[in-house]
């Protein structure tokens, strides 16, 4: 009996503080169309202080960054937004926009077969829509293996037999972009540049040489860390080691 009464107490407050989330969410976005743009971020940031975390609301603050013309920010949460909804084409939309705000020109590097496969195919979507896309192959394979053992049309029997086949090949199949897409996404550490002017050095020291700087809202992919230093590397391949403090984490 403690047990569900424990459970509706964490219910309800659960549901109580998702609905105000929602509230406040409303009101922000009242606010962004009023060109409230300071006062409906604020509410967005204190949703965003909770943990919660969805496209909408990374969208809804990257365009109020947007609007406010601050570059890193904007694109910042921008990419955030599109990590969640990859196919989002207002996101991508708005993401470009952003992306001509910025100064750094860099070439990106001819991608390999299995790159475009990965960007185009496994990162297509979040490796719990994989996931989930797994499990409904699974479950019509289950009812069409049903539907195959209880048929007496030989003809039928064979549309069942191949349809179920297919179903769990392609579950097979988008188990393995589940697993790929979560490595990936475990293993890969993206960043934003966050100061006007940050120089990349030859070495994780402040007197190492500086080998190119960057300006704000440059992505960089972070590819090991040394105390306050970060080696990164750029879209055109180019490597070198940043403070910390210039960028910030996706």
């Amino acid at each position: 009996m403690r047990k569900i009464i424990f459970f509706l107490i964490v219910l309800v407050s659960f549901l109580g503080q998702a609905q105000k989330m929602d509230s406040l969410f409303v009101n922000a976005n009242k606010l962004y169309q009023q060109e409230d743009y300071l006062n409906a971020l604020e509410l967005y940031q204190k949703i965003e202080s909770q943990d919660f975390a969805s496209s909408e609301l990374y969208f809804n603050m990257a365009n109020v960054f947007y609007r406010t013309n601050q570059v890193a920010p904007s694109i910042f949460y921008y990419e955030k937004a599109l990590i969640l909804d990859p196919n989002n084409s207002d996101i991508k939309f708005n993401l470009a926009f952003a992306k001509r705000m910025t100064l750094d020109d860099i070439e990106a590097l001819p991608k390999s077969l299995g790159q475009r496969f990965r960007d185009g195919i496994v990162l297509q979507f979040t490796y719990n829509t994989w996931a989930l896309i797994s499990i409904g192959f699974a479950f019509v394979f289950a009812i069409l293996f049903l539907l195959y053992h209880f048929s007496y049309s030989t003809n039928i029997k064979r549309i069942y037999f191949i349809t179920s086949g297919l179903c769990v090949i392609f579950a097979l199949m988008s188990i393995l972009f589940t697993y790929q897409n979560y490595r990936y996404v475990q293993n890969t550490r993206m960043a934003i540049i966050f100061e006007q002017l940050a120089q990349v050095k030859s070495a994780p020291t402040k007197s190492g040489d500086v080998n190119f700087e960057l300006h704000e809202g440059t992505k960089v992919y972070i590819l090991e860390s040394l105390d306050d230093w970060l080696k990164i590397r750029i879209a055109d391949g180019k490597t070198g080691w940043i403070n910390e403090k210039a960028l910030r984490e996706l």
